[in-house]
């Protein structure tokens, strides 16, 4: 059974059930769980659970700590923290310096839009290339922004230059930006001709700026399945402690749920973590949870497709030693006992 089915069938009553009860019965009330998360959208359980109270209510006792995804790679190798909540590039960082780790459900997956110029939207009319026109035209190469090199934004870009618009990387300038505010600032300044982001930006850019862009596509249109957050567990933890890892994964469900069946509370959320009213005002984090880009699951089988993706173009780009194999960083057995509950 899948998470859709699975909340199907239970809905969010079950799921708190299931969270609060069964799996709970299987944990050590005596265990500490030391999880990590970036406080971001790709993770946005997370940031449920915190407000929900539900870090302080499930057993084991869970010690939270809000970090960078940067940091909690730090934090996973080190073992000062059990479990993260991190971008699904770090989690790979942090399997290929050979700390035992699994990846034990997604967050989020397809969350990137590609964005153009309007003036530049007639040159991608077909299914393949557009660059090399553009250059032509332009006398110049078409300018793309991403995060930074090695990031899921940049592999995303890559893919799509190549794979897709079967056109040379070179053909291209990679504009590598530093995340959200750089990446809403270089289009707002007209810096790049266009863009693979994440929401809530597209939004922000759509709905409160007059900045001349537009999607052109979506992520899920070519990377099925591609992830953006997930929860990484150290193995000699999850082994020791099984019933801690199922009563995290149930809740992380119940978030999912929670997500998907209260879009005007969850939007208040989001806005409280995306810097407030000011940066982005609940209307608009709405607006952005409704958008093809922003999908939030748990079940880990929903991603595996685009996780081979990005495993191989993560070791090509040097951001691993090797590529990191699904049946190596995949461990789908605390999902699929805590779905049984």
């Amino acid at each position: 059974m899948h998470r859709r089915e699975f909340i199907g069938a239970v809905g969010s009553a079950g799921l708190t059930a299931v969270a609060g009860c069964s799996t709970f019965a299987r944990s050590e009330s005596s265990v500490t769980m030391n999880l990590a998360y970036d406080a971001a959208p790709p993770h946005f359980q997370a940031v449920v659970m915190d407000r929900k109270g539900r870090f302080e209510e499930m057993a084991p006792t869970i010690e939270p700590k809000t970090a960078s995804c940067k940091s909690i790679t730090q934090l996973l190798v080190s073992g000062k923290a059990d479990v993260g909540m991190i971008g699904i590039i770090p989690a790979l960082v942090v399997a290929d310096s050979e700390t035992p780790v699994s990846v034990v459900s997604a967050s989020s997956k397809e969350a990137f839009v590609v964005m153009v110029a309007d003036e530049a939207r007639d040159f991608f009319t077909n299914e393949t290339g557009g660059f090399a026109d553009f250059a032509d035209d332009r006398g110049r190469n078409f300018k793309l922004g991403t995060y930074p090199k090695g990031s899921v934004s940049d592999i995303t870009a890559r893919y799509w230059i190549q794979e897709v618009r079967e056109a040379s990387v070179d053909t291209v300038d990679l504009v590598h930006l530093g995340g959200p505010g750089a990446a809403r600032q270089a289009l707002l300044a007209g810096e790049v001709d266009g863009a693979i982001i994440p929401e809530p930006t597209p939004t922000l850019i759509e709905e409160r700026t007059d900045a001349p862009y537009q999607r052109l596509t979506y992520v899920g249109n070519f990377i099925p399945g591609e992830p953006a957050g997930v929860t990484v567990v150290r193995d000699e933890f999850a082994e020791a402690n099984p019933g801690a890892i199922e009563t995290l994964v149930a809740n992380h469900a119940e978030a999912t749920a929670f997500i998907n069946e209260n879009p005007d509370e969850a939007a208040s959320y989001m806005s409280e973590v995306y810097g407030g009213e000011s940066a982005l005002d609940a209307e608009t984090a709405r607006m952005a949870l409704e958008n093809p880009a922003t999908r939030y699951v748990t079940d880990p089988n929903e991603i595996t497709e685009g996780t081979t993706v990005l495993a191989e173009y993560a070791a090509r780009l040097g951001k691993t030693d090797a590529i990191i194999e699904n049946e190596t960083l995949f461990d789908t057995q605390y999902y699929d006992r805590a779905i049984e509950q």
